[in-house]
């Protein structure tokens, strides 16, 4: 073992005195010295950690996401809701186990342009997919697990079920089952009558996205719902009533309107039928409609030109006959916000006939003057004659 200027001296007395150089006493350190020496090494030692820590975050951030490699398996659908950020949707497929981090989602979309605009709705996803086959997917159309089905204003029940049939290929008879038993649906307590028939005017014209598996009860219970939804927000129930006729007859009349005329003249076409129910205004024959769209729902068809024989069909929906006046015991369609709302608030007027003149423009004249009435008839016979189809 090498000395390195460290010996162990015999002191006078024979005993071993403690190492130093040349055999002097070691000087007593002071407790300020002691005291800084260890500031000094506990300084070194938070230095080493800080460091260290330092270090090993930079480590980590050069690491890469934890991602799958794709392309996956088994599906799963996931939502996507309104207002989420790209990272939300990554957390939503990271919990679904669609994707495998966050972070190598969030890196995939700042990747991709169009990520950006993926929008609302539920998806039809993979398990194990790479982060950035999971963007391209959201961003595909075909992964959507919805069907989009419109409902045009001023459909009849009958022609609702078969567009959603033909939409989701879920049988027409399934979703006539749900409306042969309307407790399934979610109707106000005002809906008047039993069978299909009371449902008509409740299933509500929208876009609607059904996911792909939904039901006839499911999407017919939305369609309900939505018509509840505007209806309060309309503060329809409690507006009705103060028109002097009840809710239910008053989405009647908003389902003639919307059969009868164009948008325009909504609130004027209300005005006419609120008037010729009005004993004070139309007389004698007060509730005498005389309205070809409440005939034609009785046959069954869409035509306007109506003959002898069908005025003479017995319906309590033929209102071209005085056997039968008010308002039909049904609407005769589902109607849209625009014809309810002009069913609460129609204009002021004393208008008792409406003739549209051309069927092109669908310019419409309003009177309340019989022979007038006559004058606008013979006016459309001759704009018929002028463009045959």
């Amino acid at each position: 073992m090498s000395n390195v200027g460290l010996s162990m001296q015999q002191s006078p007395s024979g005993g071993p005195k403690q190492p130093g150089r040349g055999g002097k006493k070691r000087k007593k350190r002071s407790g300020l010295a002691v005291l800084f020496a260890i500031l000094i090494v506990g300084a070194l030692v938070a230095g080493i950690a800080v460091g260290g820590y330092w270090a090993y975050n930079k480590f980590q951030a050069s690491q890469p996401a934890a991602d799958y490699p794709g392309p996956g398996s088994g599906e799963v659908v996931i939502e996507v809701q309104e207002g989420q950020t790209l990272t939300d949707i990554g957390v939503t497929l990271q919990k679904a186990g669609v994707v495998a981090s966050t972070q190598a989602f969030a890196a995939a979309a700042a990747k991709n342009k169009d990520a950006t605009s993926i929008t609302p709705g539920a998806y039809l996803m993979l398990k194990q997919m790479s982060s950035a086959d999971a963007v391209e997917r959201l961003l595909d159309p075909a992964s959507r697990n919805e069907n989009t089905v419109t409902i045009s204003e001023g459909l009849r029940t009958a022609q609702i079920i078969e567009t959603l049939s033909a939409s989701t290929g879920i049988k027409v008879k399934e979703f006539q089952d749900v409306l042969d038993s309307p407790s399934r649906l979610p109707l106000p307590e005002w809906a008047k009558g039993s069978g299909p028939a009371r449902t008509e005017g409740f299933l509500f014209p929208a876009t609607y996205e059904f996911q792909k598996d939904a039901t006839a009860d499911e999407i017919l219970n939305a369609m309900v719902a939505k018509f509840t939804e505007v209806t309060d927000g309309m503060s329809f129930e409690s507006r009705a009533k103060k028109t002097g006729y009840t809710p239910y007859e008053v989405l009647t009349v908003a389902s003639l309107i919307q059969a009868e005329a164009h948008e325009n003249d909504f609130n004027k076409v209300s005005r006419v039928i609120y008037n010729r129910l009005d004993p004070d205004t139309w007389g004698e024959t007060y509730g005498y409609l005389g309205l070809d769209a409440t005939l034609n729902y009785a046959l069954e068809q869409f035509e306007s030109n109506i003959n002898q024989s069908d005025l003479d069909f017995n319906s309590p929906y033929n209102t071209r006959t005085e056997h039968h006046q008010g308002l039909p015991p049904t609407p005769i369609d589902n109607p849209g916000q625009k014809a309810l709302e002009a069913a609460l608030e129609p204009d002021k007027g004393d208008w008792l006939y409406y003739v549209t003149v051309n069927l092109d423009s669908g310019e419409t004249k309003f009177t309340s003057n019989y022979d007038e009435f006559l004058r606008y008839q013979q006016e459309l016979r001759d704009w018929e004659a002028a463009h045959p189809q």
